[in-house]
């Protein structure tokens, strides 16, 4: 069935919950990261592209709210939200919306819905509530993610709900953008006692990973508690766990693809080592110096990848307990024929597959860091045991020398003390019987005997075998 055509939208509003890290474990308390007014730019830019005053200062309204939140809920703005209307649209449509920023913890959270307060919207003109797809993640990139939520009230016959809710997400995405990210619906239940559609693309990276959920309104009662709005911040509250989830799932995947790619790097030294046993020892020795300068690197990366692995997995842990936590506050307000199951299956992904994952890259990682240690040991012993004959080696031709040199001084001066002939009046014929040139030979003759007694005398002994 043509929905496109035949079927129209009354009140529809396209929401998006981006989540963004204000502080990080890595920075010091209380100090935000480098770019954490990253989404109210974002806005900025927005209100630029459709001549927003409003949200064009955003910025500068946090700034002067003093970027922190002013209530228990976490908003930022003392009005709470922050209205504001476009004056001039396509298709003769009034685009209206507001933003709602907010403090979560260590997240900046941002609620920004645009909407068409009409009782009548033809599905193609949809695409205005996502203008240019600025609304999708690879254009926001919010560090931890976001989720697009549709909302919407059908009007006219529908047959099929899913079928009705791919014409939504393909005319608000875009029909070349949807089959681009490979998007389908992943599941779907009921929410306030309207269905609810899941589209995901299943990208590992939040600033890929496209999230959008279409509620369609076809419930009496839908209206009046969406309306009211205790869904709102348990459903904020639990997309942000949701967030912080793949965000460190995909974090828990670089950090493994980084890990492998060191002990590759090990495995290289280790086989490297083994061709060393044919090389000359001075080659060995140089080479061995060098290692002791990288491996030990490339030793500390792959525990600090080992060590956030295990970060990551108590994160998806913790996010996974306040998921449940807030699923059940969004389950105390829903009515009895509600079906919130597809997000409970998330739920089970995170703790059976996510973390399960990482449990097994753990298993399979942290033998070789025993492996890095054992390979510094061994190369740092060889390297200490040749070092220390280089040193014995020196010590011995010190003390040969110096009781050669030392001995031969002795002799020259015992000799030079009885030289009575001056060596001008020698006759050249008899030089070699000359007192100077006998004590030169005798300095020469004993320096060579000292320096062979000292040789001999410090020679290594020979290591005696067992049983001799």
């Amino acid at each position: 069935m043509d929905y496109l055509s035949t079927v129209k939208v009354a009140y529809p509003k396209l929401t998006l919950y981006a989540f963004h890290l204000k502080h990080s474990l890595s920075q010091k308390p209380k100090t935000p990261v480098e770019n954490a007014n990253h989404l109210w730019l974002k806005c900025q830019q927005l209100g630029k592209q459709l001549g927003v005053t409003g949200l064009e200062n955003l910025p500068k309204l946090i700034e002067e709210a003093k970027n922190q939140k002013n209530s228990i809920t976490g908003e930022i703005l003392p009005e709470r939200f922050l209205e504001f209307t476009v004056i001039k649209h396509e298709n003769n449509l009034r685009l209206s919306g507001e933003a709602n920023p907010l403090e979560i913890h260590d997240t900046y959270a941002l609620d920004l819905t645009l909407r068409y307060p009409h009782p009548e919207v033809q599905l193609t003109d949809l695409g205005g509530l996502n203008p240019d797809n600025y609304l999708l993640s690879k254009n926001i990139k919010a560090s931890l993610g976001q989720t697009l939520v549709f909302f919407a009230q059908p009007v006219g016959k529908i047959d099929n709900y899913q079928t009705f809710a791919d014409a939504c997400a393909k005319v608000l995405l875009s029909e070349q953008t949807f089959g681009e990210l490979n998007f389908k619906c992943q599941a779907q239940g009921q929410l306030l006692g309207s269905p609810i559609f899941e589209y995901n693309n299943d990208a590992d990276s939040p600033e890929e990973q496209c999230h959008l959920l279409i509620w369609l309104n076809t419930h009496s009662e839908t209206t009046k508690l969406e309306t009211d709005g205790k869904y709102y911040y348990p459903l904020i509250d639990l997309l942000l766990c949701r967030s912080k989830i793949i965000y460190a799932r995909s974090e828990a995947i670089w950090c493994h693809q980084q890990a492998r790619a060191a002990y590759s790097d090990l495995e290289k030294y280790k086989q490297e080592f083994k061709e060393q046993k044919n090389n000359p020892i001075d080659l060995k020795f140089e080479k061995f110096n060098q290692w002791l300068n990288e491996i030990p690197e490339i030793s500390f990366n792959y525990v600090d990848y080992l060590r956030d692995l295990e970060l990551h997995k108590t994160t998806i842990k913790t996010n996974s307990k306040n998921y449940r936590l807030y699923l059940d506050k969004l389950k105390n307000v829903c009515i009895k024929s509600d079906n919130l199951e597809f997000l409970s299956n998330f739920l089970e992904l995170a703790l059976d597959t996510f973390v399960e994952q990482i449990n097994t890259d753990l298993a399979y990682l942290t033998p070789g860091q025993n492996l890095f240690d054992q390979m510094i040991a061994t190369i740092r012993g060889i390297v200490e045991v040749e070092q220390a004959q280089r040193d014995r080696s020196l010590e011995r031709k010190i003390q040969v020398l110096g009781t050669a040199f030392g001995g031969g001084a002795i002799v020259s001066g015992v000799v030079t003390q009885h030289i009575d002939k001056p060596f001008t009046q020698t006759n050249f014929k008899y030089l070699v019987h000359h007192p100077l040139v006998l004590s030169l030979l005798w300095s020469f003759l004993a320096t060579f005997v000292f320096g062979l007694v000292a040789w001999l005398v410090t020679k290594p002994k020979p290591k005696r075998t067992k049983g001799k």
